[in-house]
């Protein structure tokens, strides 16, 4: 028998579990074809390394909006992760020592965003637009709302490269492995499921929801803070506008992949793939000449379209179940059952 309906079984199979892959694989062909020298090599390596922050800060918002929270403040994050690498106290240390207290101090910071929503009645977007508030108003405490220039051993890490490969590439990859790992792996993957698609059950079920949410937020700021290493990294410096709007495009890039608002349902796979089609909308907008504006149209229309589908996708379960007019139970709810 010819191999061929096998590869294409696995070809359909990979289709529908990632339905975004043909979309960025037409995309990257329509830029090629449109502008002579988008297909280089050295602008492929060029989005690669670009979508490398937003991956790996988007994993970790990924297991967030799975438990159906949200997090405004990883920009923020980000911003003070590399405000306090430049600090005095650090800038002048061993690199892993700065490396492991950035890393730390992303650990503080989303456990400071787990542990409010998890522990209290107010909801995850009130707690971490207060968040986002405080830790960008800490960042630019320590940087005086100025730029200031890394050294070399903390640059390593965004130009270095590894047999030809860009260091932030292969971070960003290990990160999604490991996300995608556990996400599927493990016990943990299966709590995060489990509280984002139904609080209560999870409750009666025994499962440590608090936790599970503290966990959530926690990693989604360790993330944050490899995010800015690699980012700032690449720069060679922090700057005030650092982290800006990062949140949005996070977002964007987890419910682009699948995700849903709701909770309960997504994929570490559809947010790499969300990540790097932005990251190409972005760049074929430099090569087209467009306003940089643009691009926060096309963001804020993805998000807006998600939102509106997921709203579309409840109100129709609610209708089928017959549950119109009853409020869906929130992770926060659940916590304090």
């Amino acid at each position: 028998m010819s191999p061929a309906p096998g590869v294409l079984g696995r070809l359909r199979a990979a289709v529908r579990r990632e339905p975004l892959l043909p979309v960025l694989v037409v995309l990257l062909l329509a830029l090629a074809a449109s502008y002579p020298g988008f297909a280089t090599v050295a602008n492929v390596r060029n989005i690669a390394v670009q979508a490398s922050p937003l991956i790996i800060a988007a994993v970790g918002m990924t297991y967030v909006i799975m438990t159906a929270g949200i997090d405004l403040s990883v920009g923020s994050m980000l911003f003070l992760a590399a405000a306090i690498e430049s600090s005095r106290a650090l800038v002048g240390g061993p690199t892993a020592v700065v490396f492991a207290a950035i890393c730390v101090a992303g650990l503080l910071m989303g456990l400071l965003n787990g542990l409010a929503v998890a522990l209290t009645r107010v909801p995850a977007l009130i707690v971490t637009l207060a968040t986002m508030q405080v830790f960008r108003g800490a960042g630019g405490h320590i940087t005086g709302q100025q730029n200031i220039d890394l050294p070399a051993n903390l640059r390593g890490i965004g130009t270095g490269n590894l047999l030809g490969v860009p260091t932030p590439v292969l971070i960003a990859t290990a990160v999604a492995l490991a996300g995608a790992f556990v996400f599927r792996r493990t016990t943990f993957g299966r709590y995060v499921q489990a509280v984002g698609s139904n609080p209560d059950a999870a409750v009666n079920a025994g499962l440590p929801v608090r936790r599970v949410l503290v966990g959530a937020y926690a990693l989604a700021g360790v993330l944050a803070a490899v995010a800015s290493l690699t980012q700032t990294a690449r720069l060679g410096a922090v700057q005030p506008s650092i982290g800006q709007g990062f949140e949005l495009t996070v977002i964007t890039a987890v419910v682009l992949g699948g995700t849903s608002l709701f909770g309960g349902r997504g994929s570490i796979g559809g947010t790499v793939l969300g990540a790097l089609i932005l990251t190409t909308v972005q760049t074929g907008l430099v090569f087209s000449g467009a306003s940089p504006y643009v691009f926060d149209i096309v963001r804020g229309g993805v998000l807006l379209a998600a939102v509106l589908a997921a709203a579309a996708r409840w109100r129709h379960l609610a209708r089928a179940l017959r549950l119109t007019g009853r409020r869906r139970p929130s992770p926060a709810d659940a916590t304090t059952a």
